[in-house]
């Protein structure tokens, strides 16, 4: 049992069913991200935990202790929401501060907790602005800080950095992750970016209309998706149809209707019998290119290049019957319209069954 427990957890609105038989442990200190596409169910499980909906089945425990009878203000739960919901018209201090004095805690408790708080997230001598005097990044600091200032045994991160532009989502990554381990605080992130995910969390738990389909570290998940709908979520982007041509010595060779032939070695694979149709997967970063014939290569024509800063993202036609998504670094080989040359590594290529 780990220090933060939920057990066959069950959410139903009528007829529809929100979250099935959700089952997950947290250690005490550890970040676990929840990932998946809209309605999926991740938030509805926040809720859940914070107490601010009730289940239809199973449980919530906190250190031992079960929550689903403890009203959400009775169990010291920190919650971060996707908009912030700061006051606009109380200043920094008073909006981390605010449930301190719901509290009633003495003056000097309070300013000593707020002062600490701000700075560890780095807001030291804006305690007397307002939100709308604050940057996009300030304002997220102070919904943080207000989560954490009454030192709450488990953090709930709701969409944390949906709001802001890709430099700060780059930099609040750094600043979560770093105030989390400061703290060793037990956190659940929500979140439908793959990358921030992988980022942030020690595990990752994929999810899909309101059903765990793999949890794992994100370098697991990452590089071996448990089905095409992870894999596709994870971006893999090439996703190919094929039949399974021979099984050999650890590797399985998969023909497509174009007459290509992909091998694979991944350990990870669904183990397919020959003439059994397949889906073959490999990320856009692992595929080879060459601007002339290779052995092992296959031909195809660049249909489009997109520079992407750090990457160049080609699409090939004329391999299979849908176009592949090659992401090459530094590249300077064939042009839209020319002839180019792919290779596919074999131990990253991942076989699914239909």
């Amino acid at each position: 049992m780990g220090y933060l427990s939920i057990k066959g957890l069950t959410k139903r609105y009528g007829d529809f069913t929100a979250v099935q038989n959700i089952n997950i442990d947290l250690e005490k200190g550890e970040m676990v991200a929840l990932l998946g596409g809209s309605g999926c169910g991740k938030t509805t499980i926040l809720r859940m935990i914070a107490g601010f909906i009730e289940p239809n089945e199973g449980t919530v425990e906190i250190n031992g202790q079960v929550m689903n009878k403890i009203p959400a203000y009775k169990r010291n739960v920190g919650i971060f929401f996707q908009n912030y919901a700061l006051f606009p018209h109380m200043t920094v201090y008073d909006n981390i501060a605010f449930s301190l004095k719901l509290k009633k805690m003495d003056k000097n408790v309070i300013k000593e907790k707020v002062e600490s708080i701000l700075a560890l997230v780095k807001l030291e001598g804006l305690s007397e602005r307002y939100p709308r005097e604050l940057s996009g990044g300030q304002q997220q600091r102070v919904a943080l800080a207000r989560a954490l200032v009454m030192e709450p045994n488990v953090l709930l991160l709701d969409e944390p950095l949906s709001n802001l532009d890709a430099k700060l989502r780059v930099e609040m990554q750094v600043e979560i992750k770093r105030i989390q381990r400061t703290l060793g605080i037990t956190t659940i992130i929500v979140t439908h970016d793959h990358e921030e995910a992988v980022s942030l969390a020690d595990r990752i738990i994929i999810m899909n209309a309101g059903h765990i389909l793999q949890v794992g570290s994100p370098k697991y998940v990452f590089n071996h998706p448990k089905t095409p709908f992870i894999a596709d979520f994870m971006g893999f982007a090439n996703l190919i149809h094929g039949t399974v041509r021979d099984v050999s010595d650890g590797r399985t060779s998969v023909r497509t209707s174009t007459g290509a032939v992909v091998n694979s070695t991944d350990t990870e694979s669904d183990k397919a019998a020959v003439d059994e149709e397949v889906i073959f997967s490999i990320r856009p970063e692992n595929i080879l290119v060459s601007d002339k014939p290779e052995e092992g290569y296959l031909k195809g024509k660049v249909l489009s290049l997109t520079y992407k800063g750090n990457n160049t993202r080609i699409v090939v036609e004329n391999i299979f019957d849908e176009p592949l998504t090659v992401s090459s670094y530094d590249y300077e080989g064939p042009a839209a319209g020319e002839d180019i040359y792919v290779a596919f590594p074999e131990s990253k290529v991942i076989i699914y069954k239909k």
